[in-house]
């Protein structure tokens, strides 16, 4: 019998080990389809942060997500395993016979057997008992049940803290390496509690993310000793044992103690309170709220200590009345008590009250946003635009924008398109030396568009022909064609520059704003470079007529030679054709992630992003592109967060809410190699100090960067729609008048009318009122909320050592300066322009009108809006005119020039009180009719400078008659004359000498006749 149960048992044995391998291969694959997809893309995105100079990014992160899970997670699950080992441990046995749960089936059995039968009660009431071998059956024993129930709600506990801890990887390595706010270690503390404000940056969100964990762990494992020593207490009698009171009483008292931890951090963290007049610590926070946290800290431990100390007693009225007295407290001094402090001492008196709180919030979202360095200045605005003004600022006339980008942008891609598979993706502003003179211009990079790729089924031409853009497209933002089309000063397939316009000695772009598929680089076939033009007769090397072809040169690429290389990325795209197309070869690489909005975030998940990425030429002929990068935080003390939705759409900005923002990083990518370099703009932000800690050597001194750079750094529009939006509020430093709200700005955003495109700041080439010379800006006029006029305008320079700086020229109080509403109204009331626009805005044809452009001349202001006409069928808008607009009247000519001239003409009208519309052009001028052709460019700056007089407007020797009304009336309208003719020719100084002499003869006739001067 020994023997033959030998074999039996071996085949058994082998038997379970057959199931087993089999069972662990079936584990393995499925693992294998489960996580094998995240697998191969951690392996290739690690290859890509390798070939892109940042793999420091991705370990660094994985590494401390991994830890941080691990870490947190396994000490989570210990701390649970532990709880409900020791709950097991000390549950008493049950006695004999049975417990709570025995007792309890008895007497339902019992209850069954009185009233008439062998019944236990179901749970529909009375059944048939459950009979097993005669013997009725025993009460289930639910021990190892809720065993392994609880040993699996510690598992989730455990990966829900490890994953919240790995998310919280940031807030976690900020702490670690914190600086303080100043990068010269002085202190900058808050006005209430005097701490650094790095402690609220850094040190904050860390403890509360430590207390938050804590304070799970502790209620979970509450939770889970509670449920195990409630199976004890089913399976023995029905109490607990002074063991398990302990167990729990200490648990519930360790989670009062970090309770009151978290009562200390609220109190803190009433640095962002929103209960009083601003953000921040209130009257009522300090008075009431700050007393309120402090004695429920103390509470909460005396409570903890008296709970401790009833579980060895036995006694648990103390801790009723413990308990009782912290409800109590919690909700009269956290409730009642600041409602009342609010009610009785802060309502009757608020502005006297909260005047020191104000004055906080004031003084700390200045400080956050950037604003305490913002300059404000005294601005009249209110005077009369004169010829000698014009002539004293021929080089901002000079710049004066004729195109707004965004029809600009709509007729570039109609010209210079040149195929369908290019497509230009944003129109730029900068600006260049350009014949020996600084001018401001638009600019535009022909990008590859994949979607319209010929053959667009064909894998070759997607992955490996078609793969870069080519050129760019450069037009001065002044000159207009005689067609009424952007005069190109860079423009055509290879990229031809005229004009002094930079030359562009590597067009290719393979890196840019456009966001493209992957391409094979290096492959058997050459990539296409550009159409040449039929009859040419040009080849390439590979012998295609009409094409020029290329080779990536570049070494940023990922080398796909390897056969593993090549299956893993084939994995990866879930593309056949990499790993098995001839046309991979052992040189090929392979470039992803070659727009910015998907390579920068990787690169730096922990910056925000401007929206608009600008091209640069260098001055090697080198396309690259600019990127703006922001640190922003919602943890600084006192200040008041940005309302995201106020911001204009799209704003790279717009997305979570926050209190504090700097520009802290300028990103540039070389559109050919995709290289890129941070460089750290703003050295003294405490966050970027941070993150340089976290990632040596990945920003570099933004000194270290190339000459070429710093000429063309802009103040970049996202930062500076966040601060002009804040500074509406906050240009007001009297806590008095804050309180009051009653000086409160706004930004015109709203279009007055269907043709208009909305409102947003703009960049200028100008002199600023005082300056020396013209500098490039970004300018932003301020409205007063629910009025139409103008309150001040908002100037950031960005030239030399003057980048950074921020002028505010405030109008005085008491004037009413137009505002941009008010401008377009006039437009729109004008006659000859409405009629006009009227007649042009129909039969095929629309209307759109630029962006309206302020312009400060010395101390009066001068308002530009270009109109253009586009098909209805086609979006190719051509320029028509230009509307210019003082603050007496409006006029608009095909040329700037002509356009001044009219203007010019209609305020001399309406001084004079000569006959004629505010808005007519003077004799001579181009009149604005529906079939004037626009001229053949605008005029440069010599075309407004003075010219020779024209004859028969030489100045007399004498001076106006006086005593003849007669002759009065003659001298006044020979000399009008004069100055029309001076006006028609360009001579702005004659002009205003020849109505100076106007002005006093009428000055004498107001004597001799005792009226008054026509207005």
């Amino acid at each position: 019998m020994g023997g033959s149960g030998g074999p039996r048992g071996g085949t058994r044995a082998v038997g379970l080990g057959a199931s087993a391998l089999l069972a662990a291969v079936v584990v393995g694959i499925l693992l294998l389809l489960t996580l094998g997809g995240s697998l191969v893309d951690l392996v290739t995105d690690g290859m890509w942060y390798q070939s892109v100079g940042y793999a420091q990014v991705l370990w660094t992160r994985l590494g401390t997500q991994l830890a941080l899970f691990a870490g947190v997670g396994l000490a989570v699950l210990l701390v649970l395993l532990l709880d409900l080992w020791v709950a097991a441990r000390i549950a008493p046995p049950p006695p004999p016979g049975g417990g709570t749960l025995r007792h309890l089936w008895d007497r339902l059995n019992e209850a069954s057997r009185y009233q008439g039968g062998p019944r236990v009660f179901g749970p529909f009431g009375p059944a048939e008992p459950i009979v097993v071998g005669g013997e009725p059956l025993e009460p289930p024993d639910l021990t190892p049940l809720v065993t392994w129930t609880l040993v699996g709600v510690a598992v989730l506990a455990a990966l829900t803290a490890a994953g919240v801890a790995a998310g919280s990887w940031d807030t976690v390595l900020l702490w670690i390496h914190r600086v303080p706010y100043s990068p010269t270690g002085a202190a900058v503390t808050d006005p209430v509690f005097h701490l650094d404000i790095s402690f609220f940056l850094f040190d904050l969100p860390f403890l509360q993310l430590v207390q938050g964990l804590l304070s799970g762990v502790l209620l979970a494992a509450l939770a889970i000793a509670a449920a195990r020593h409630a199976v004890a207490v089913a399976r023995g009698p029905l109490a607990l044992s002074r063991p398990a009171r302990v167990h729990l009483s200490v648990l519930a008292g360790l989670w009062l103690v970090v309770a009151a931890a978290g009562y200390q951090l609220d109190r803190l963290n009433l640095t962002h309170s929103t209960q009083g007049v601003t953000v921040g610590v209130s009257y009522a926070d300090q008075a009431a709220r700050f007393l309120a946290y402090d004695v429920l800290s103390v509470v909460a431990v005396g409570v903890a200590v008296v709970l401790v100390v009833a579980a060895f007693q036995r006694r648990w009225w103390p801790v009723a009345v413990a308990v009782g007295a912290w409800l109590v407290l919690w909700v009269g001094l956290a409730g009642l008590y600041p409602a009342v402090v609010e009610a009785v001492v802060v309502k009757p008196n608020e502005q006297a009250v909260e005047q020191p709180y104000i004055q906080n919030n004031i003084a700390m979202t200045r400080l956050a946003y950037g604003l305490d360095q913002w300059q404000e200045v005294p601005y009249q605005g209110s005077g009369q635009l004169s010829a000698s003004a014009i002539q004293a600022d021929q080089a901002t006339f000079a710049n004066a924008r004729l195109w707004d980008y965004r029809p600009l942008g709509a007729t570039i891609d109609q010209l210079q398109t040149v195929r369908q598979y290019y497509q230009f993706v944003d129109v730029d502003a900068d600006r260049y030396q350009i014949a020996g003179q600084e001018r401001q211009v638009w600019i535009s990079a022909r990008e590859i568009a994949a979607e319209n790729i010929p053959s667009a089924q064909s894998w070759v031409n997607q992955r490996i022909t078609y793969t870069h853009g080519i050129g760019a497209v450069m037009a001065p933002v002044n000159e207009v064609t005689s067609d009424g089309l952007p005069q190109l000063l860079i423009s055509n397939i290879p990229p031809m520059s005229t004009g002094g316009a930079p030359t562009i000695t590597q067009p290719r772009i393979y890196f840019g704003e456009k966001q493209n598929g992957w391409v094979v680089v290096g492959a058997a076939s050459p990539e296409f470079d550009y159409p040449v033009a039929t009859g040419s007769g040009a080849t390439s090397a590979t012998g295609g007529a009409n094409q020029a072809y290329t080779r990536w040169t570049g070494t940023t690429g990922i080398g796909i030679g390897s056969p593993l290389t090549r299956l893993l990325f084939a994995l990866r795209f879930r593309d056949l054709n990499l790993l098995i197309s001839d046309q991979v070869t052992p040189h090929s690489q392979l470039l992803f992630n070659r727009a910015l909005a998907d390579r920068l975030p990787l690169m730096a998940p922990f910056l925000q992003f401007d929206h608009d990425p600008y091209l640069v030429i260098t001055d090697q002929g080198r396309l690259v592109y600019v990127q703006d990068a922001y640190t922003t935080s919602p943890y600084f003390p006192n200040a008041t967060p940005i309302d995201p939705t106020t911001l204009p759409a799209g704003s790279g900005l717009a997305g979570s809410s926050f209190d504090y923002v700097r520009n802290s990083v300028k990103i540039v990518m070389d559109a050919y190699t995709g290289q890129t370099t941070m460089y750290v703009a703003d050295p003294a932000d405490p966050i970027i100090r941070d993150w340089e800690g976290i990632f040596p050597g990945m920003f570099r001194p933004l000194s270290q960067a190339p000459s070429w750079l710093a000429a063309h750094l802009r103040y970049p529009e996202d930062l500076f729609d966040v601060q002009t939006r804040m500074y509406a509020t906050y240009h007001v430093t009297d806590p008095a008048t804050f309180y009051t709200r009653n000086d409160l700005w706004t930004v015109p955003s709203e279009p007055t009318s269907s043709q208009q495109l909305p409102l947003e700041s703009y960049y200028v080439e100008m002199r600023l009122p005082g300056g020396a010379a013209p500098e490039f800006l970004l300018l932003q006029p301020m409205v007063p909320t629910s009025r139409p006029n103008m309150s001040a305008w908002v100037a950031a320079q960005m030239d030399g050592a003057n980048y950074g700086k921020v002028v505010v020229y405030a109008f005085p109080k008491d004037t009413s300066i137009l505002g941009p509403a008010q401008i377009e109204g006039r437009i729109d009331q004008d006659p000859t322009i409405s009629a006009q626009i009227t007649l042009w805005n129909q039969s095929g044809s629309t209307v759109v009108r630029g962006n309206l452009i302020v312009v400060p001349i010395q101390q009066s202001l001068l308002y530009l809006e270009p109109i253009y006409l586009q098909s209805t069928s086609i979006q190719f808008p051509e320029f028509q005119r230009i509307v210019v607009a003082s603050s007496t009247a409006v006029a608009w000519g095909t040329t700037l020039q002509s356009a001044l001239n009219a203007l010019l003409a209609a305020q001399a009208s309406a001084g004079s009180g000569t006959t004629g519309g505010s808005t007519g052009p003077p004799t001579g001028s181009t009149s604005p009719g529906a079939s004037s052709a626009p001229s053949a460019s605008v005029a440069p700056p010599a075309s407004i400078s003075p010219s020779s007089a024209p004859a028969g407007s030489q100045l007399p020797s004498q001076a106006p008659p006086s005593g003849d009304v007669k002759a009065l009336v003659a001298y006044a309208d020979q000399h009008f004359q004069a100055a029309q003719a001076a006006l028609r020719a360009g001579d702005f100084a004659r002009y205003g000498q020849e109505m100076d002499l106007v002005k006093a003869a009428l000055s004498q006739l107001t004597v001799l006749t005792g009226a008054s001067p026509a207005p």
